[in-house]
């Protein structure tokens, strides 16, 4: 069970930096009337590209004198090949959205992102939570570029209709976790004002992956339980994620599912070389010929 209420939901509100202190190795790219800021490191084919959940700026935790999470991730993957991260519209130093956003407009500006960094396929798509949308709405659209696909404890398009036939009548007294449950399709939870409800909609209307190598990376379900979550409400919405994140098997014949040892919603945090090992994993998946693959 995960720490916070980001696998049940949205995660919390987008982060802004204060500072004017920006990372010398991210660039910039415009889009429409907004700027993105973007890190290119390593070298290498396929490329990873990364999207992580909503509201981590990947500039400002790059900026931190301790790398921990994503920062530690591309640090250890640039070793092997080139990877890509960005932060989307209202994260960091990128412009904030003027409108609700989708997982397609947020794949459009990751597009706009790539071809600015002259980053060409085939990617192997790394999507954390929300990210996992936007990883599946980017292969749905350019299947010949995807080369496979990490989906680190990923957002499921049928998980919110699972949790709200779980969640007992609204009190009054509810503790805040569960009137978070309760709101997560308000695009004003995030300051990236994400539209969870039309993404949703974006996903359920994408295909199965078919034959590419993909890893589903789950959080353990002996995390630790949010507080304010009575125990036997979070043991049936684990129950249900669980459920969801082996329904994402189904989407590769290639598939395989690696479930953290003690880790939460953030693997990327807890325990970041599970994270590692699967990109490398489909990493090396995906470079082997397919006609040699029996």
């Amino acid at each position: 069970m995960p720490g916070d209420a980001a696998s049940f939901g949205p995660e919390s509100g987008a982060e802004r930096v204060s500072s004017r202190r920006m990372h010398p190795d991210f660039g910039s790219v415009r889009t429409g009337e907004r700027t993105l800021r973007y890190i290119c490191r390593g070298e290498g084919t396929p490329a990873v590209i990364i999207d992580q959940g909503a509201g981590l700026s990947i500039e400002a935790s790059c900026l931190r004198p301790i790398l921990a999470g994503w920062p530690r991730v591309l640090r250890q993957i640039e070793k092997t090949t080139c990877v890509v991260m960005h932060d989307r519209a209202g994260l960091g130093w990128s412009s904030e959205p003027s409108r609700p956003r989708t997982s397609a407009d947020m794949v459009h500006d990751l597009r706009r992102v790539l071809h600015d960094a002259r980053i060409a396929p085939p990617y192997v798509l790394v999507g954390h939570s929300i990210g996992g949308f936007n990883m599946r709405v980017f292969a749905s659209e350019h299947p010949r570029e995807v080369a496979g696909m990490v989906l680190v404890d990923a957002s499921h398009p049928e998980q919110w209709r699972r949790f709200a036939k779980i969640l007992p009548p609204q009190s009054v007294r509810e503790s805040a976790i569960v009137r978070r449950l309760r709101g997560w399709s308000d695009p004003a939870v995030t300051g990236e004002r994400i539209d969870f409800t039309m993404s949703a909609e974006q996903v359920r209307s994408t295909g199965p992956l078919e034959d590419v190598p993909l890893v589903v990376l789950s959080h353990s379900p002996n995390a630790l339980r949010p507080p304010g979550l009575p125990a036997e409400l979070a043991g049936m919405l684990e129950g249900a994620w669980s459920e969801l994140q082996k329904d994402l098997l189904g989407l590769s014949r290639r598939s395989t599912q690696v479930v953290a040892t003690h880790a939460g919603h953030h693997i990327q945090l807890d325990e970041p070389q599970l994270v590692v090992d699967a990109i490398l994993k489909v990493l090396r998946e995906a470079r082997v010929p397919r006609q040699t693959l029996h």
